[in-house]
């Protein structure tokens, strides 16, 4: 014969601390299961931000460089008399020479 069922409020908190102590082994089982896979997909996602987005950085911060030692290029030729439609056939981008590239000119 089963053993009788405490009932009332001693009875529920008995149920309640077991089961809660049984939820809290499976989640401490389960946890550790999530951590795992979270921490290498955490790992996958930094190395390939590392390895795609670290070179696009790079060349962003050279581009603005370029165009520095262009507007100083471009600075001295104009000291010299070049107009801005020789200097835009010598090559130099519009930004390099002051004007806002075609796409925000029709803002």
């Amino acid at each position: 014969m089963p053993a009788p069922k405490e009932g009332g409020i001693k009875g529920f908190l008995t149920r309640a601390g077991v089961s809660f102590y049984a939820g809290g082994l499976f989640m401490k089982e389960k946890g550790w299961v999530w951590a795992k896979k979270a921490g290498n997909i955490g790992f996958m996602v930094a190395t390939t931000s590392i390895v795609v987005l670290m070179p696009l950085i790079f060349e962003i911060m050279r581009e603005g460089q370029m165009i520095e030692a262009d507007k100083l290029q471009v600075k001295e030729l104009r000291q010299q008399g070049y107009s801005d439609g020789q200097l835009a056939e010598l090559g130099f981008p519009k930004v390099a020479m002051g004007m806002k590239p075609a796409v925000l000119k029709s803002l």
